[in-house]
């Protein structure tokens, strides 16, 4: 049974998305943890430039998007562990001179914290949303 609230839900979470789409299509950089991130992004028709973070030591990869980026979206887990890597990049982002745009991450996690716990189920989320309120993938 779905309710208005999950309406909402998916209409804000859609919102989102499309806001991170436009942005990597202007150029910016996606932060993930890992491949499976990636490919849920790719899954909700996001492209662009998306790097994992879990496969460099931290303060180079900062150091190394701080350089080349101006816009940079972190969007790794809301679990702890996620959320310890999200605030160590982006420590190290304001280091070296960077800053990482931490709102959309903030946004999707108030929005899915207990529905969804990383970015891999974001994709299958939707989909199953979508299907239960709309009957469309």
């Amino acid at each position: 049974m779905t309710s208005n609230e999950d309406y909402e839900r998916l209409e804000q979470v859609e919102e989102i998305l499309e806001e991170i789409k436009q942005l990597a299509a202007e150029g910016a950089v996606i932060i993930v943890e890992g491949r499976r991130d990636r490919q849920a992004l790719k899954e909700l028709g996001i492209e662009g430039k998306v790097v994992l973070a879990t496969y460099h030591p931290l303060l180079d990869f900062a150091e190394d998007l701080a350089r080349g980026n101006k816009k940079i979206i972190l969007l790794t887990d809301w679990d702890r562990s996620g959320n310890e890597l999200a605030a160590k990049i982006s420590e190290y982002l304001r280091a070296s001179g960077g800053i990482a745009n931490t709102d959309l991450r903030e946004k999707l996690r108030n929005l899915l914290q207990k529905k969804v716990k990383d970015i891999e189920g974001l994709s299958s989320f939707i989909t199953n949303l979508r299907y239960e309120l709309h009957g469309i993938t």
